[in-house]
């Protein structure tokens, strides 16, 4: 073996990744993270054992943390390393990531530090702050490079995670208030809050993704938490992290977590069924609940659903989630990443995964294809159906109270709010009459 890179859950060891003289990865968990108490797997592929794991296992799944597309090539390149080379990439970033580990540096409680955005940026307006950041994530996607900024968000989309500190500056798990203050966490510190930032080629984008994880909640699908803030002339979603808790103490603590692609072992360029090699299809997605409850599979089965309801066509495998808490049996993670791309024809119209052998837009849906998803996940096509019919009812019932509390939103407009509501709407509609 020619490299060791340590694996970290605070300032606990939780295992090691070893590199081979043939560039083949190897992970294996500590002696003391396996006689810990509680103590939770990286993945549900791999256990708490003092088994080694193999690089097809363990090589994919770190893939998964890293931002992608534009986003990792202009780090990659600001660090001067291999976008393949996801291990070297996450040693330097790797401080706060998806879920609760860091790689290389342990991230211990006694040196999280918090800067705040306006601080850094050297103004008095918060405001002007966030836009500035915004801007400098164009440049350096995650602040690479910045003295103790060590953080990795999957995904292609640009994207900030951020840390709400309340009057007092202490960090609170909570979307922001009046008088709360944006800060930079830095030595491993943990993040409360994900930002991605508004987007000419897609207007709108900011209030459809409120309304839709907002509907989600007002129809009982478990979503994460969202509002709108604004940066200047700009605004962004804000997204409070499922990924922490607070502790009796009033720490915050991160929660384990995996996205399907990683649970499947897929690396993330077959996040998406379709391609020149075959990614995660129905079938493969909805078997991802032997790993958790019957109750839990079930409201996997109302994401997907929903999903396709709202005409959320990129429901990838890295947009579904398991949290793997310690001591406790993994559990589905709440809805996330979620909008209709109804608004915009340009963006591709069809689902991520094929129904019945074919791709397909969501308003073509048809009763045979619910047929479809119930075989692949197991359950009685009725019953499928049934709960289509249940959502739709309520997704209708609950369209105006949704659209006011969005549109009241800081920065909301009203216009892209009730499109959004009403694109969607109408596509459900479509569909469920056609049961």
């Amino acid at each position: 073996m020619t490299n060791r890179v340590p694996v970290w859950f605070d300032a606990l060891h939780v295992g090691d990744i070893e590199v081979g003289v043939d560039g083949d990865l190897g992970f294996e968990y500590t002696h003391n993270w396996i006689a810990t108490r509680g103590a939770f797997p990286l993945s549900v592929t791999m256990p708490v054992s003092a088994q080694k794991i193999p690089s097809e296992i363990i090589s994919p799944w770190l893939a998964n943390l890293l931002p992608e597309e534009e986003q990792l090539s202009i780090l990659t390149r600001s660090l001067g390393l291999n976008q393949a080379d996801s291990l070297a990439v996450l040693q330097e970033i790797g401080g706060d990531t998806a879920g609760a580990l860091s790689f290389g540096a342990k991230s211990a409680p006694a040196d999280w530090a918090y800067t705040p955005l306006a601080e850094f940026y050297g103004t008095r307006d918060q405001e002007t702050a966030l836009a500035r950041h915004f801007e400098d994530l164009a440049l350096r996607p995650f602040l690479v490079g910045e003295e103790g900024v060590r953080v990795s968000l999957a995904g292609g989309q640009r994207k900030t995670a951020l840390a709400v500190l309340d009057a007092n500056g202490q960090p609170v798990l909570r979307l922001p208030r009046e008088r709360d203050v944006l800060a930079i966490p830095r030595n491993g510190a943990p993040s409360t809050l994900i930002l991605k930032p508004d987007n000419p080629i897609l207007p709108g984008i900011v209030e459809n993704e409120n309304y839709c994880l907002h509907l989600a909640r007002a129809i009982g699908i478990a979503s994460s938490d969202a509002t709108i803030i604004r940066a200047g002339t700009r605004k962004a979603i804000a997204v409070l992290r499922y990924d922490r808790y607070l502790t009796r103490s009033g720490t915050i603590q991160r929660v384990h977590q995996e996205d399907f692609a990683q649970a499947n072992q897929f690396p993330p360029g077959r996040k998406y069924e379709r391609g020149t090699v075959t990614g995660v299809n129905l079938p493969t997605l909805l078997r991802t609940a032997r790993h958790i409850s019957p109750v839990d599979a079930l409201a996997l089965l109302d994401q997907l659903l929903f999903n396709i309801l709202v005409a959320n066509t990129d429901a990838h495998a890295k947009n579904y989630s398991l949290l793997l808490p310690i001591g406790a049996a993994p559990r589905l993670a709440p809805l996330y990443d979620v909008s209709t791309v109804l608004p915009w024809p340009q963006v591709n119209q069809y689902l991520a995964q094929t129904i019945a052998g074919k791709k397909r837009k969501p308003g073509d849906i048809a009763p045979r294809h619910w047929e479809d998803i119930a075989r692949a996940g197991g359950f009685r096509p009725a019953d499928v159906q049934s709960r289509v019919v249940e959502l739709v009812d309520a997704m209708v019932a609950q369209r105006v109270a949704v659209s006011d509390t969005v549109s009241a939103m800081p920065a909301s407009t009203k216009g892209y709010v009730e499109e959004a509501a009403r694109l969607i709407e109408e596509n459900a509609l479509r569909i469920v009459g056609r049961i």
